[in-house]
């Protein structure tokens, strides 16, 4: 394990390619609890087309899409949503999304939402 490669015990090849991330990701945290999931709703809409916008040419083709939710004071659950076709449309991803959403069956207020892009894996 790590212990093993921290001594040199590992042989592994080194490798100069750059790290390919397998998901991108965007949160915020509530300055006070919102307890309308409306409101709640809403946010993960605004959430998801800023990550796309922060993303922008390199918005890879997304196959699931994970949404958490932090319940004030400090219960974390995540929902994932795979979409049938992958897809890097905005429409598309915002759909998933809120298909992940309407996973949440107890709305108690909220501290933070979450959302995350899975990419499909390249052959």
């Amino acid at each position: 394990g790590l212990v093993v490669h921290g001594q040199g015990g590992d042989r592994s090849p080194v490798v100069d390619e750059p790290r390919v991330p397998r998901s991108r990701g965007r949160e915020h945290t509530f300055q006070t609890n919102v307890d309308d999931w409306d409101e709640v709703r809403e946010h993960l809409v605004r959430l998801v087309h800023e990550l796309a916008a922060d993303l922008g040419d390199d918005l890879r083709l997304t196959r699931r899409i994970i949404v958490k939710v932090r319940y004030a004071p400090f219960f974390t659950k995540d929902y994932g949503y795979t979409l049938q076709t992958p897809s890097r449309d905005t429409a598309d991803l915002v759909a998933g999304a809120l298909g992940a959403f309407d996973r949440f069956t107890e709305h108690k207020p909220v501290r933070l939402l979450g959302v995350r892009f899975e990419y499909v894996r390249d052959a």
